[in-house]
C-alpha cells in the first residue's frame, strides 16, 4: 500500500508517507526505550539495519528435464547485519566495551530501535572503527543470529514488544482495509455524478464533526489539525478521469489526516503565542499538553460522531452503498488512530486501564456492527469483509494489549470511611509511613474521589489507589 501509519517507533511508515496516519507511540515510556539500541548492556545509535528471512528451499534437478522439485527445510531467519554509531565524550570507554562484549561467550539480548529485544547471537566478528576526522564518533558493524525461540523463555519487555507490536500491526491492517474499501468504491473509469456527490457528503459532514470538536480541544491539537482540516473542508474534487487509484487515495487521505494530526499532538507542548500564560483560545489553555486520553476522547467521539452522521446521509444517498461504505472508511481510519493513541497511554491503575480498555473495544464493536449490517445491505463485499476481520483483529489486539499491562499496575480499592476525616489520614492508613507513596497516593484519592477539600473525605466509601500492589 502507498499510506503511512505514523511516527512512533513501532509501525513508523509501515504503508508510505502520503497520509502519516498511526502515530504517538514516541510519546510513551515504551517508545524511549525502543529508540536505544543496546547489545549486553551497551548503548548505541543504530542509524540502519538489515535482515535476511525467508524459506530454506532445496531445488533438485534431474537429468534431461527443464522442471525441478522443491524441497522446503523450513523457515530462515537469517543475519541481522547492524551498523552502529557510539557518540559522545566517552566514545572511546564505551567502544572498549562493546570490544569487550563481541569477545564474550554465548547468546546475549539486543536491543533493536524497530524489532524490539531479540535474543542473539554474534554471528562474524565485529568491526570497530575510529578516524582522526570524526571526533566523539567511532563507528561499528556487527553480524547477529536469532537464538532459538524457547517458549516460556521471554522476558516482560519482549512481552510489552511483543503485544505493543502485534497492536500497531493491527491497526496498520485497519488502515490497509479502509484504503482497499475507498478503492473499491471509487473504481470507475467515469465517476457518476452521485457518487461524487456521496464522497462530497461524507467528506464535508466529516468537516464539520472534526471542526466542532477540535475547535475547543487544547491549543497544540488544534494548531496540529488546522492544515489537515483545512484541507477536509476545501474537499476532494473528482477527477475528469479516474484511470488511477489516486482520487481514491486522496479521499482517504483528506478523512484520515486531522484524527491523525490529533495523534502527533500528544504530548506536543504548545507553541509561542502573543499572550500572557493563563490567557485561553475559544476555552483551550494556550500552554496546555496534550496528553493520551484527551486524544483518546477526541478520536472515540469523533468516530461515534461520523458513523452517525454517515447512516443519515446514506437514508437519501441515491448510491448508498458507496455511501456507506465511505463511511466505514472515515471511521476505520479515526479508530486506527485511536488505537495508537491508547498505545501512547499510561495508566494510574488496573481500573483505568480496563476502562479504556472498554472504551475502545465498544467502538471497535459499534463499527463491527455497521460493517455486518454494510455486507447484510450488499456492499462491496470483497473490501467490507476485509475490514471487519481488520476490526476483529485489532479488537483482540487491544484485549490482548491491556491484559499485558494489568500485572504491572496497582489496583483501586474501596476503603470505608466511618466519619468525615482528612485524606492525609487515609493516605497513611493505605500507603504506611513512605513519605513519597503517601504523597502520591493522596493526590490519586482527591483526584480519583474529586474532593472539594481534602480535610472532608467521607463518610462513604473512598476508592484509593493500593500502594502495595
Amino acid at each position: 500500500m502507498s499510506l503511512s501509519i505514523g511516527t512512533g517507533a513501532i509501525g513508523s511508515g509501515t504503508l508510505g508517507s502520503q497520509l502519516g496516519m498511526t502515530g504517538g507511540l514516541l510519546a510513551s515510556s515504551l517508545g524511549s526505550i525502543l529508540a536505544t539500541a543496546a547489545w549486553r548492556g551497551v548503548t548505541f545509535y543504530m542509524p540502519n539495519s538489515e535482515e535476511i528471512v525467508g524459506r530454506r528451499l532445496l531445488q533438485m534437478f534431474f537429468p534431461g528435464l527443464d522442471q525441478y522439485k522443491v524441497q522446503d527445510l523450513g523457515a530462515l531467519e537469517g543475519p541481522i547485519r547492524v551498523r552502529g554509531l557510539i557518540v559522545g565524550d566517552d566514545y572511546v570507554i564505551r567502544a572498549q566495551r562493546m570490544r569487550k562484549a563481541f569477545l564474550a561467550v554465548g547468546p546475549a539480548t539486543l536491543v533493536h530501535p524497530w524489532w524490539g529485544e531479540i535474543r542473539c547471537r554474534l554471528l562474524e566478528p565485529g568491526r570497530i572503527s575510529f578516524a582522526e576526522n570524526e571526533i566523539r564518533l567511532a563507528r561499528f558493524e556487527a553480524v547477529f543470529i536469532r537464538e532459538p525461540v524457547v517458549k516460556g523463555a521471554s522476558g516482560w519487555l519482549s512481552s510489552i514488544v511483543d503485544t505493543l507490536s502485534n497492536l500497531m500491526e493491527k491497526a496498520d491492517a485497519l488502515v490497509d482495509s479502509a484504503v482497499l474499501a475507498a478503492r473499491e468504491v471509487l473504481a470507475p473509469l467515469v465517476l457518476p455524478l452521485a457518487l461524487a456527490g456521496s464522497v462530497s457528503s461524507i467528506v464535508s459532514q466529516a468537516s464539520g464533526v472534526w471542526d466542532a470538536l477540535t475547535g475547543s480541544a487544547p491549543q497544540p491539537v488544534q494548531a496540529a489539525v488546522a492544515g489537515p482540516l483545512a484541507t477536509l473542508s476545501a474537499g476532494v474534487a473528482p477527477p475528469a478521469s479516474n484511470g488511477s487509484t489516486v482520487y481514491a487515495d486522496a479521499v482517504t487521505g483528506a478523512l484520515a489526516g486531522v484524527p491523525a494530526a490529533i495523534v502527533d499532538a500528544i504530548g506536543a507542548p504548545a507553541g509561542a503565542a502573543v499572550a500572557l500564560s493563563g490567557v485561553v483560545a475559544n476555552g483551550a489553555a494556550l500552554d496546555a499538553a496534550v496528553d493520551a486520553p484527551t486524544a483518546l476522547a477526541i478520536l472515540l467521539a469523533g468516530a461515534d460522531q461520523i458513523g452517525a452522521a454517515a447512516r443519515a446521509i446514506v437514508a437519501g444517498s441515491p448510491t448508498q452503498m458507496a455511501a456507506l461504505t465511505l463511511g466505514l472508511v472515515a471511521r476505520s481510519a479515526t479508530m486506527a488512530q485511536a488505537i495508537a493513541a491508547q498505545a501512547s497511554q499510561t495508566y494510574a491503575s488496573q481500573q483505568d486501564a480496563l476502562a479504556s480498555r472498554d472504551q475502545v473495544t465498544a467502538a471497535l464493536d459499534a463499527l463491527s456492527a455497521d460493517i455486518a449490517y454494510a455486507v447484510g445491505a450488499g456492499a462491496g463485499v470483497a473490501s467490507v469483509m476485509t475490514m471487519q476481520d481488520a476490526v476483529r483483529a485489532a479488537r483482540a489486539a487491544v484485549v490482548a494489549d491491556i491484559s499485558s499491562r494489568l500485572g504491572r499496575l496497582p489496583a483501586v480499592v474501596d476503603v470505608p470511611v466511618p466519619a468525615q476525616t482528612s485524606a492525609w489520614l487515609i493516605a497513611y492508613a493505605v500507603a504506611g509511613d513512605d513519605p513519597g507513596v503517601v504523597q502520591a497516593t493522596f493526590d490519586d484519592l482527591v483526584t480519583r474521589n474529586a474532593l472539594r477539600h481534602p480535610a472532608l473525605a467521607g463518610p462513604g466509601t473512598v476508592e484509593v489507589l493500593e500502594a502495595a500492589s
